[in-house]
């Protein structure tokens, strides 16, 4: 009957938590995906070369901001990291309007190395709460969530240029207001990010403690990140990380170079709403009570991966005779007959990728409980993720085919696709919860099923951790919430 329960709103809750880390993330994210799906970043057709390059620079800073954020996080915690990370997508937004009014390309380009670096911090702060701070059988619920709430933002990102744009028929770029409401949305959800706290401070619903995280300085911090290279696990997964977000550079082209704005708009606006549901649903499977998590797991995959080939088979026969050097004469209009079938494999493909990322990661968070490494394989996949992006803004800025574009990601699924059935198969448990990880508190719950009492996992992790008290042996239950842990570093 828990399974049922609501979560509490509690501020100290890690749900809460969550769902302020999903809101920071829908404000900045969201906001830079709805602009790039109106392709050309919300420009005009012929600056797409120009922002793909800039896209590009940001992917590339962001492999290693994210494959070494651990470092940033552990430094200034969950809310300062997360509050400067929103922000520097401020700075990218302004950059193309700025582009836009001027059509000078200097501040674009530098743009492109600070949002690179703050997109690493919003996402292994995000990641890390959405893997870190659930229960083994909420982390679906966690992951669905925080995707949820990226996409709420390109729902809203989407539907202000689908207002303004809605009796625009050309294909010209987005008028100040759309900038002006973009930057606002983002400031603000930077400073939601302070409310973040250390996972120290956080309690489950059942008092205990969420995680421990051990201080560790900056030398120690960048060893465990180098040695997080060597994990077999990681370097199986990899391959599925590639091609994470590789289809918002192939989306956000086709889109520009086939539609006017105002269907381009239309398209990106429905394809998030419509993700939200998906995505829920996808949760059903993921967090279904009656299932083995290695069975919730394989069947989540199956739904997803099915849709997903198929649809980017479709891509590739569709856009085989595409010749990117000549814009269409007669973009298409959502009033054409053509605009239907244009809908229904956009749709297809957009949700079916977008929630690959739930797949990962739920993969990575079924992998292993203990936050340190879980910090670690969160930053790597959205590295990873950031460097697939990069390529992928790299080859479209030079106009490859989109045939070619098109069939390089649909690999990279499938390459993914058959690593996650192995892990799946041969690596994945039901669970984690039957061995001590590093810096992970069991929840009370769980324990008195194995009639251990929290006070003796307590003194478990106070020999990882010097810092907890341990609990008086009485021999009475001493809730987790009562030890003391040092709230210095995550």
């Amino acid at each position: 009957m828990r399974l049922l329960r609501l979560p509490q709103l509690r501020y100290h809750s890690p749900w809460v938590q969550n769902i302020i880390s999903g809101l920071c993330v829908g404000a900045s994210a969201g906001i830079y995906i709805a602009l790039n799906l109106l392709g050309a970043g919300g420009g005009k057709p012929d600056s797409a070369q120009v922002v793909q390059v800039v896209n590009a620079t940001l992917c590339s800073v962001w492999f290693f901001s994210s494959c070494f954020g651990g470092f940033f996080l552990n430094l200034l915690g969950p809310g300062l990291t997360m509050c400067i990370g929103v922000q520097t997508y401020v700075v990218y937004v302004g950059s193309l309007w700025y582009f836009d009014e001027t059509g000078k390309t200097g501040y674009p380009y530098v743009s492109g190395v600070i949002i690179g670096i703050g997109a690493g911090m919003v996402f292994i702060t995000a990641g890390y709460i959405s893997t870190a701070y659930p229960e083994e059988n909420e982390k679906g619920s966690y992951v669905t969530m925080l995707m949820n709430l990226q996409a709420f933002g390109s729902v809203l990102g989407g539907l202000i240029p689908v207002i303004i744009n809605r009796n625009t028929e050309t294909a010209a770029g987005v008028p100040r207001s759309v900038y002006i409401s973009f930057i606002i949305i983002m400031v603000v959800g930077g400073l939601i990010g302070l409310l973040l706290l250390r996972p120290q401070k956080l309690k489950r619903d059942d008092g205990s403690v969420v995680a421990v995280h051990p201080p560790r300085g900056p030398w120690e911090e960048f060893k465990a990140n180098l040695l997080i290279f060597t994990d077999p696990i990681l370097l199986i997964m990899v391959p599925a990380f590639f091609p994470a977000e590789g289809f918002l550079v192939y989306s956000g082209s086709v889109n520009a170079h086939l539609n006017n704005l105002r269907t381009r708009s239309l398209l990106s606006f429905v394809a998030v709403v419509l993700q939200i549901p998906a995505g829920w649903a996808l949760q059903w499977v993921l967090d279904r009570p009656y299932w083995g998590r290695r069975k919730r797991g394989l069947i989540g995959l199956t739904c997803i991966s099915v849709p997903l080939v198929a649809a980017w088979i479709w891509e590739m026969i569709r856009t085989r005779n595409y010749n990117r050097s000549v814009l269409p004469a007669d973009p298409t209009d959502w009033t054409e007959p053509r605009f239907g079938w244009i809908f229904i494999l956009f749709i297809l493909n957009w949700v079916f990728s977008q929630l690959w990322h739930n797949i990962v990661y739920y993969w990575i968070g079924a992998i292993t409980n203990s936050p340190q490494k879980l910090t670690h394989y969160v930053g790597v996949f959205r590295g990873v993720l950031g460097g697939g992006e990069a390529v992928c803004f790299g080859l479209d800025s030079i106009k490859i085919p989109y045939l070619a574009e098109s069939g390089g990601i649909l690999l990279f699924y499938i390459l993914g696709i058959s690593s996650f059935y192995y892990l799946g198969i041969y690596h994945i448990k039901d669970t984690n919860y039957d061995h001590e990880e590093q810096g992970a508190v069991i929840p009370n719950h769980i324990l008195e099923g194995k009639d251990l009492t929290p006070g003796q996992h307590i003194n478990d992790i106070a020999r990882q951790v010097p810092n907890i008290r341990e609990a008086p042996s009485t021999g009475e239950k001493q809730p987790a919430a009562t030890v003391k842990v040092n709230t210095d570093s995550v």
